[in-house]
């Protein structure tokens, strides 16, 4: 059955789709905003596949249509020409045949190449996202609902530097995840090409000026400002701004955003515990910097509103 024309992201009018019930009976879930494709387009209009999944289209409001669209709610994805307040349900995907759908006159939920890349991209993440252990996802759930909660907002400098600056958020965990607690961990932040100076193999780092060096650290050498005032500096940097103090600004940032990384002060002790020396390491490097293998033995911090996932 030849679906020609039909792509990923498609919207079709229909009341109802297929499901299966508790006790693996079939039922009906009502769909009165329709459905949307989420199947590839290549598995679309390839004749030898006679089926295709679907998701129906639901409508959120106020604060969980901003969640949603921020990427806070990994289970809906964005249909943009349905409206902004428009979602794809992945909690109830649907497999139904290509006779029924070539009946169905579709309507593009994307306007655009790029559009239709980030909602397969999105689609794909819902399914493929790494399970950090219950654990470890304690401990990240600041550093998330931080990025979630200023992305998006230029009149934030946090905010601007996560969706401008950052391609990816990234954890390594050493020497592998199957060792189990206590973890070692590091929090390797990605960032667009050119923003850090390039060293020569085995050149030590450049001294950060008096200025930068009082206000980052206490006399103890220990970090004392959090993202948000770390991203104001980035920000602010100028062409005259040394490349010595753009490098540890960076260094900075990740330093800051790994300190967040905290379990509750009320968890158990196998939360507590699960981190080794109670505190993540950090890293910065530019996308160009990073090596594929390392790439293989980290995974993606499921923050979906910044760039898609580096290749695998």
């Amino acid at each position: 059955m030849s679906l020609t024309g039909f792509q990923q992201a498609d919207i079709l009018k229909t009341e109802r789709i297929p499901c299966l019930g508790p006790m693996g009976e079939a039922s009906w879930l009502p769909t009165p905003d329709g459905v949307v494709i989420i199947s590839q387009t290549c598995d679309v209009v390839r004749d030898s596949k006679e089926y295709l999944q679907v998701a129906p289209l639901i409508r959120l409001i106020g604060n969980a249509a901003r969640q949603a669209g921020k990427g806070a709610m990994p289970g809906y994805v964005l249909v943009p020409e349905a409206g902004t307040d428009t979602f794809a349900d992945l909690d109830h995907v649907a497999t139904v045949s290509k006779h029924h759908v070539a009946l169905l006159v579709p309507q593009r939920g994307v306007a655009s190449t790029q559009a239709l890349r980030l909602f397969g991209m999105r689609v794909g993440r819902r399914f493929s996202r790494f399970a950090f252990p219950d654990a470890v996802s304690e401990w990240l759930q600041p550093l998330k609902g931080l990025v979630i909660d200023k992305a998006g907002r230029a009149t934030s400098a946090l905010g601007r530097v996560l969706d401008e600056r950052v391609e990816s958020l990234r954890l390594e965990c050493s020497p592998s995840w199957d060792d189990g607690a206590p973890y070692e961990l590091t929090l390797l932040v990605v960032v667009k090409p050119g923003l850090l100076p390039v060293l020569h193999e085995g050149q030590p780092p450049p001294s950060a000026s008096a200025a930068l060096s009082r206000w980052l650290w206490d006399g103890e050498g220990s970090l004392i400002r959090k993202p948000a005032a770390i991203a104001e500096k980035i920000v602010e940097a100028s062409p005259s701004t040394s490349l010595a103090d753009r490098l540890w600004l960076w260094e900075c940032f990740a330093e800051s955003l790994a300190a967040t990384c905290r379990p509750p002060t009320s968890a158990l002790p196998d939360i507590a515990n699960a981190v080794a020396g109670g505190e993540f390491s950090s890293e910065v490097a530019t996308a160009r910097e990073v090596a594929y293998e390392r790439i293989l033995r980290s995974e993606e911090i499921d923050l979906e509103h910044l760039s898609p996932p580096l290749p695998r």
